[in-house]
């Protein structure tokens, strides 16, 4: 009997290749409808490059009436939430009672230190904080401890201080960094300290400057680089990177950057250029924070504050460079808010930063954008490239010259110079030593225009009392 056997080598008729092929696909396909509007941030945040294909449109955009099921949706939404924040708050009520309620803030009464009239060998010491009543929540409140301020003045670097006094009032023999618990006292603005703020800021010969920025200082800093080094005899740092702002520092932190590059070099001046990569949605604790709402301006104001700070805390010199008017459709008309913070922030300190808007010079009515500029020695020139963000070569030698506007040459130290003669003065005679009795008369030099020669009479012996001239 003949058993009907398969071949060895026989393939399936029906394979499961194509139904993972199909399951993969319709993933992908889910993937993009559902995050596609990430997607292409992330893609433009890394790489710095536009796709043309804009946002993405939600799944509510493709039903007919669409605006009244959006509307129904964030109602929806909104209603979830409330309910799901009123059954966490009855749950946690339920298991711990009214330990769940949040606590007020302590309360710290300050303490009143005895004042030391002379030096003793024994000084009274400072009361602890005592612990107001009892609160809402009903237990003693934790003192806090007492902070001394220190104040840096202008022309001290924070690392070549000492600080005077510390918290418990005995002399401190650490130096006093950036880093010390000590807060940054603003130095006293006075009507001279901010004119002198206000002018060029003088450079001197060895000066460190601190380029900071994204792709667009990366165009900048080159010329530069070139300019400062030989107008003015300083070196420059630029630690800039591509796609890189203050919207997302998980990506890459700038104020932390700042930090560290103060902690490993002493730099005089600090060029900010930032702005093209912060027009987006921010994540904070999982939630998104629209671009321009309070929140969203308090943060990146914050962040913006940290980096002038530091450098003000080692004594250094801010130029922040505003966003330039942006002719890419998903960031027209939203730098003027970027420069409105930084404009903001930098007026905090005036003796440190200052704010150059860079719109009146990358314009032609000041504020838009512009692809092509007249200017006097070249004609009309194109100053932006394609992509609506970056800028041509011109465009970069535009910013560098706006900026190098910022500084001049420190004036050298006074020193004593030689005094030299009138112009109707003459040079007294040089005096020739007295010859001896019997000695060699001394060769005279021969002055710049000599008279016409004339036959002497024979040499004879000079007179011991009178000079050669």
């Amino acid at each position: 009997m003949q058993l009907d056997e398969k071949p060895f080598l026989a393939i399936e008729p029906e394979s499961q290749h194509p139904s993972a092929l199909a399951a993969i696909s319709l993933a992908c396909v889910l993937l993009v409808a559902i995050k596609g509007n990430a997607l292409l941030q992330y893609w433009q945040q890394t790489h710095h490059i536009f796709m043309e294909v804009g946002n993405l449109p939600s799944a509510g955009q493709l039903i007919p009436g669409s605006q009244a099921l959006e509307h129904w949706q964030q109602d929806v939404n909104r209603w979830s939430n409330e309910r799901a924040e009123r059954m966490l708050v009855a749950g946690q009520l339920l298991l711990a009672g009214d330990k769940a309620l949040p606590e007020p803030p302590p309360l710290v009464v300050a303490p009143k230190c005895p004042e030391v009239v002379a030096p003793k060998a024994s000084a009274p010491a400072c009361p602890a904080p005592t612990a107001t009543e009892k609160q809402t929540a009903g237990q003693a409140q934790t003192p806090q401890p007492v902070v001394a301020n220190i104040s840096i003045a202008p022309s001290e670097k924070p690392g070549d201080r000492k600080d005077e006094v510390n918290g418990s009032g005995a002399p401190d023999t650490a130096p006093a960094t950036a880093d010390s618990t000590a807060p940054f006292v603003m130095p006293e603005a006075t009507p001279e300290a901010l004119a002198a703020a206000n002018a060029p800021i003088a450079l001197h010969t060895g000066d460190r400057i601190l380029l900071v920025g994204d792709s667009l200082m990366q165009g900048v800093a080159p010329h530069l680089i070139t300019a400062l080094k030989r107008n003015y005899k300083v070196e420059s740092m630029d630690i800039s990177r591509h796609s890189t702002g203050l919207t997302y520092p998980a990506f890459f932190d700038w104020p932390a950057t700042v930090k560290a590059a103060f902690e490993l070099e002493n730099y005089q001046v600090v060029i900010v250029f930032l702005g093209a990569n912060d027009p987006w949605d921010m994540t904070l604790q999982g939630k998104y924070v629209r671009y321009g709402s309070e929140r969203w301006k308090d943060v990146y104001s914050a962040r913006v504050k940290q980096i002038i700070q530091t450098a003000a805390e080692h004594d250094a010199r801010l130029v922040w460079l505003g966003a330039p008017p942006m002719g890419r459709e998903d960031l027209l008309g939203k730098e003027p808010l970027l420069n409105e913070i930084y404009a903001s922030e930098s007026a905090k300190y005036p003796l440190f930063a200052r704010f150059v808007a860079t719109a009146p010079s990358l314009s032609t009515d000041g504020s838009s954008f512009t692809k092509f500029l007249e200017l006097p020695e070249r004609g009309s020139v194109m100053v932006r490239t394609d992509d609506g963000v970056h800028f041509t070569t011109q465009g970069q030698k535009l910013l560098a010259r706006l900026t190098l506007e910022q500084f001049t040459r420190a004036a050298p130290p006074a020193t004593e110079q030689p005094v030299e003669p009138s112009p109707g003065e003459q040079p007294a005679p040089e005096q020739q030593p007295v010859a001896e009795p019997g000695a060699t008369p001394a060769k005279s030099k021969p002055t710049a225009t000599p008279a016409p020669v004339e036959p002497t009479p024979p040499a004879r012996q000079p007179t011991p009392a009178i000079s050669q001239r």
